[in-house]
């Protein structure tokens, strides 16, 4: 059985259906893989740098496929295909000649541009600076409205102590114990959002949970 399959691929009719089916096989690739190649640039245009260039590839490839397909052609109708077999290759060459033309002067462009990991690795890094800078400006309007807090809570104390009648004693200290209740809420919603902590600190400034530690000692 082996020995058969082997003079058969080395004979004439062996060796000329290789020759076809590999031509027709190689044809039908070079067909298929501009499809794929020109579905991908249609749907990601904007993502492929230098679109011309791969549409320069496309036609290349065909024109690569049509070489091997008019050998196929040739094959069985001889001489009568010439003329057609030169013209697919003079079209093959000029495609081959302009996509090397093109692709050399483009090339120290390519070299340029990032990879996908540099993209990436910036794209993290700018994201990280822009979450630090956020974080950042949320701990100082956190710090501040906690000052202002204090604050209110401060001058509520003390119209407190100089008050002498009854009912605006009651009103003054009910707004004291809404403001701390503000503040105890305040703190727990800006450690539970962005810390995760009960202990909220901005560059060495007053934190606002010793904000609410303030209002308990009044």
């Amino acid at each position: 059985m082996l020995n058969r399959l082997i003079e058969l691929c080395t004979s004439d009719t062996g060796l000329f259906w290789i020759i076809v089916g590999s031509d027709l096989a190689i044809a039908l690739s070079y067909f298929a893989i501009p499809v794929t190649m020109a579905v991908v640039l249609r749907h990601r245009k904007q993502d492929i740098p230098y679109p011309w260039l791969w549409s320069l590839f496309v036609v290349f490839i065909v024109a690569c496929g049509m070489t091997h397909a008019v050998h196929v052609l040739s094959a069985f109708n001889g001489n009568r295909t010439v003329g057609l077999f030169a013209a697919v290759e003079v079209i093959t060459a000029i495609a081959s000649v302009a996509t090397a033309i093109a692709f050399a002067f483009v090339l120290p462009q390519i070299k340029l541009l990032p990879s996908p990991r540099e993209q990436r690795e910036q794209l993290q890094r700018l994201v990280g600076e822009r979450t630090a800078e956020k974080d950042k400006l949320i701990r100082e309007i956190n710090h501040r409205i906690g000052n202002q807090l204090q604050v209110l809570s401060s001058v509520v104390s003390i119209e407190l102590r100089k008050c002498e009648s009854e009912e605006t004693t009651q009103v003054l200290g009910r707004l004291r114990e809404q403001l701390h209740g503000m503040a105890r809420e305040h703190v727990a919603r800006s450690s539970e959002d962005y810390l995760g902590t009960q202990n909220v600190e901005t560059d060495g400034q007053a934190a606002p949970a010793e904000v609410v530690r303030e209002f308990g000692a009044r």
